[in-house]
């Protein structure tokens, strides 16, 4: 039996556009969103808080752009949303792992978990699918809903969202 996520809604998340390696910024872990890419990711926290305003908790990777999405898109939510950092989203992070910390955070709950690619694509393709070839490219900002069968192992595909779309929706 397939792996899930066991919650009520997972929301994927990928970070906002970010700063390329050189000048000031040293090491990947560091890239910053650039200041497009806040923009994008505010509209997008926007759209998501009135799609799904019971979101109590946005898992993080710990480098520095899923962080200040992470922030950007707890914020949308009037201060009622924890950013918890986990290094079960960082790069080539654990499935395994990743799925037990959602798992614990409760059955019947809307999670927002905010990475990178080609990792979250990876994941979605494990949630929803058998196949091993499915690949999912996933723009930065874009977001996914997936919705979990609770104790059954059946994950499905609601949406996939660009930061256009999502844009549009916030207006």
């Amino acid at each position: 039996m397939k792996e899930s996520a066991s919650t009520g809604t997972l929301y994927l998340v990928r970070h906002g556009e970010a700063a390329p390696l050189g000048g000031t910024v040293l090491s990947d872990e560091d890239r910053p969103l650039t200041p497009e890419g806040e923009r994008n990711v505010a509209a997008v926290a926007r759209a998501l808080a009135r799609l799904d305003g019971d979101v109590k908790t946005i898992l993080s990777s710990p480098l520095r752009r899923a962080v200040q999405t992470a922030e950007i898109l707890a914020s949308a939510r009037g201060g009622a949303t924890q950013v918890k950092v986990t290094s079960h989203l960082a790069p080539g992070f654990s499935r395994r792992e990743l799925l037990g910390e959602i798992r614990a955070l409760g059955t019947g709950v809307s999670i927002i978990a905010v990475g990178h690619q080609p990792d979250l694509g990876s994941l979605l393709s494990h949630l929803v699918s058998d196949s091993k070839v499915l690949s999912v490219a996933i723009p930065p900002g874009a977001v996914l809903r997936i919705s979990s069968a609770h104790g059954q192992g059946v994950s499905s595909l609601q949406w996939l969202l660009s930061p256009e779309a999502l844009h549009r929706l916030s207006l």
